[in-house]
């Protein structure tokens, strides 16, 4: 089911880039970027390859995945600004093994007109039965993540 609505999501997205600009009349303008392209799997394989590391308690090898001025927007409205402020507020939590079930529901990197290479996540994560469901985007740099968003919420 996962694998087909993957699916689905990328034959969509090419789909619609395939459309002219001239033909959508939307309603809204966009504030960031207007035109996306499907960027690089080798940014996908960069923050699986995080996630893997975080599951299996390498925590080291997970922060070298991430730029030393990482920022991270995290889903309550609050900012970590800086691998050292990050490891202070996960190091703990990503060593006790917390994050023991994960699951990647689709994974999308896209570029924009400008060049910003992103991934974009529908993933879950949890621990003793108790799962929340997330979407995260990560911007990639010289292959490395220097900035996340995050926004979650817990399964009912």
């Amino acid at each position: 089911m996962k694998k087909l609505i993957l699916l689905l999501t990328i034959i969509s997205i090419s789909a619609c880039s395939e459309m002219e600009k001239s033909s959508q009349d939307f309603p809204f303008e966009p504030t960031y970027q207007k035109e996306w392209k499907i960027g690089n799997q080798e940014n996908v394989l960069l923050v699986q390859n995080l996630h893997k590391a975080i599951m299996d308690i390498e925590i080291d090898k997970a922060y070298g995945y991430m730029s030393d001025d990482i920022v991270v927007y995290h889903g309550d409205g609050s900012t970590t600004e800086g691998i050292e402020e990050f490891k202070t507020l996960y190091d703990e939590a990503f060593r006790s093994g917390v994050f023991s079930e994960y699951s990647v529901g689709a994974n999308i990197s896209v570029v924009s007109e400008e060049g910003h290479e992103w991934v974009l996540i529908w993933d879950s994560a949890g621990s003793s039965g108790v799962t929340t469901n997330y979407m995260e985007s990560f911007r990639i740099e010289n292959d490395k993540i220097t900035v996340m968003n995050q926004f979650s919420k817990p399964e009912l």
